[in-house]
């Protein structure tokens, strides 16, 4: 009989500790400004990590609790993505529709806020929890003056609004803004603008778009344009095979010292080297992509990528 309850409570503890998130670390920042100035000034003795949708294995994506996690993780950056509903409102979602991500249906810019506010987000099982969609003055006034920056996905398509909406909550200075326009095209469509905001350029090779575009620009000419008129704060690169030519565009931008942001999300993105091979020789794949110039990976395993680079001296 005592033999079975030991079982019992072996079992009950193995279960609750699934639903325990593990150990956190605080950042080593102390504001947004000190985060903001390390990406900067790279350094090879810190690789600042980036949550993709906040820690959406513990917590529906791109919500407010995801990001309060990778907050306790310390976590430098988080991903999120931004969506204008029917009226006008910003949210924070990756889908043009709410179907994956709530218990509802529909396409947002058919939808009014009020609406998206009677459902709730789901788990990354599917799974219907107790959280809502938040705006994006929810959440942006809760990182306010919190040790993180904010990537805003997909804002590019509403930036004065977003930016407007930044200056209200006070939180302009924690967003880092992004697109694939050239430097060019970008002061034709939002002007005086770019200077007042933190921007990343994206560059790929032209063999491969995630994004529409007929652009001829070869990578090297796009982020030459960019560092002659504009020196952005970082540059997030895509190579899809390991002799890219991107690879030569990361050179330059390690000489001149300007941040090398890299996803390890999916294997496309990578040349290969993701985070889900990355879990079990994370050497070949997290290490690769820092001795090929990363400074910044963008990942899905925020914790695990934190362990391996505090291990290997690459995170103070």
């Amino acid at each position: 009989m005592k033999k079975n309850n030991h079982k019992k409570a072996g079992l009950l503890l193995v279960l609750g500790m699934a639903f325990i998130l593990p150990s956190f670390a605080q950042s080593i920042f102390k504001n947004p400004e000190e985060i903001l100035a390390a990406l900067k000034t790279p350094d090879s003795t810190h690789v600042l990590v980036v949550a993709h949708r906040g820690d959406w294995r513990n917590a529906p994506e791109n919500s407010i609790r995801a990001v309060e996690n990778v907050l306790k993780m310390g976590v430098e950056i988080v991903e999120i993505d931004v969506q204008r509903t029917a009226d006008g409102e910003l949210i924070v979602m990756h889908d043009k529709t709410i179907d994956r991500t709530t218990t509802g249906k529909g396409k947002i810019a058919d939808l009014h806020l009020d609406s998206i506010r009677r459902v709730f987000l789901k788990n990354g099982a599917g799974m219907p929890t107790q959280h809502r969609v938040p705006t994006l003055r929810e959440m942006m006034s809760f990182v306010k003056g919190k040790p993180i920056l904010v990537n805003l996905d997909k804002a590019w398509q509403d930036m004065p609004q977003v930016y407007h909406l930044l200056k209200e909550t006070g939180a302009i200075k924690q967003a880092i803004f992004k697109g694939n326009q050239s430097v060019g095209e970008l002061r034709q469509s939002i002007g005086a603008l770019v200077d007042s905001i933190t921007y990343m350029p994206m560059v790929w090779p032209k063999d491969y778009h995630i994004y529409d575009t007929e652009d001829t620009t070869t990578p090297m000419q796009f982020v030459q344009d960019f560092v002659l008129a504009y020196r952005p704060v970082a540059f997030e690169v895509i190579y899809n095979k390991e002799e890219s030519p991107v690879f030569d565009v990361i050179k330059l931008l390690n000489r001149e010292g300007i941040a090398v942001w890299v996803n390890t999300l999916w294997a496309e993105l990578c040349a290969g080297h993701q985070d889900d091979l990355a879990i079990d020789d994370p050497d070949a794949h997290w290490g690769w992509v820092i001795r090929h110039g990363a400074d910044l990976i963008q990942t899905d395993r925020p914790q695990a990528l934190i362990h391996y680079l505090k291990e290997k001296g690459w995170r103070r």
